[in-house]
């Protein structure tokens, strides 16, 4: 039995973690049972926005407080549908357009919104408040629960990890999401709609790189496009996902 696969035969309760992050890594932090959040596993939760959507300006401070989490995943992802002449947004890009259309496809809308809280690929919503974003995470690990088998995913910097029960499954694609693991703060100079408004991008997602598939069972691959990324200061988050616009059944933040 591989050390992973014990952990689907634990009976203890999952560890704790402290939900709070003293500034400056200050070391008279008194714990309190208030600040401990029982640790789950990786959700993946996908924010689509624009610098020029007037939507996010409201929306997007509310679900950065909502994902204040140890057990998520956060991803920021720029569309270009409100780029104009006058402002176009700094960090769009017409590969997130696709990503984002790919679920929306996947799942028979006409239409796409922004901003847009993609949990696991499964479940999605507008963030309007941050109740609405917690019950989206709450949803997509129902979701995950009730597919009645496990799969465990791990990853550093050379390789990646699958471990499951399941012995067979349709092909999932092993992806791996390098972003800057930071908030940026841009003022939009033009625009109609937003001009010098000011947008927060938190893990500004910079790369996308498809490293196999799994099929079920175990599995492990060489991940050498990570010492490039960290080159650069990126961390990864890596996931096991149904292709084109699929659930997410298995994450791993690194």
């Amino acid at each position: 039995m591989s050390a992973l696969r014990k952990i689907f035969h634990r009976k203890k309760k999952p560890p704790l973690a402290c939900t709070e992050i003293p500034l400056e890594e200050l070391d008279n932090h008194v714990h309190t049972s208030a600040c401990f959040i029982d640790i789950q596993p990786l959700t993946v939760v996908e924010l689509y926005q624009s610098q020029g959507c007037k939507a996010c300006i409201k929306n997007v401070p509310k679900i950065h407080q909502a994902i204040a989490n140890p057990n998520v995943a956060f991803l920021t992802y720029n569309v270009t549908y409100f780029d104009r002449a006058e402002w176009q947004d700094t960090f769009g890009k017409k590969g997130w357009d696709a990503r984002q259309r790919a679920y929306v496809s996947r799942w028979g809308r006409s239409s796409i919104f922004t901003p847009q809280v993609v949990v696991d690929g499964v479940v999605d919503g507008t963030g309007q408040n941050s109740d609405e974003t917690v019950g989206l995470v709450g949803r997509a690990r129902e979701i995950r629960r009730e597919r009645g088998w496990n799969i465990l995913l791990d990853a550093n910097d050379s390789e990646v990890r699958i471990d499951s029960d399941r012995s067979e499954s349709v092909p999932h694609d092993i992806v791996v999401l390098f972003y800057e693991p930071r908030l940026q703060t841009v003022k939009i100079g033009k625009g109609s709609v937003n001009k010098g408004k000011k947008l927060g991008h938190l893990n500004v997602v910079q790369r996308i790189e498809k490293v196999g598939f799994w099929e079920g069972g175990d599995l492990t691959l060489p991940l050498p496009i990570v010492p490039e990324a960290r080159e650069k200061a990126w961390a990864a988050v890596a996931v096991v996902q149904e292709p084109g616009g699929g659930a997410i059944v298995a994450a791993h933040q690194f």
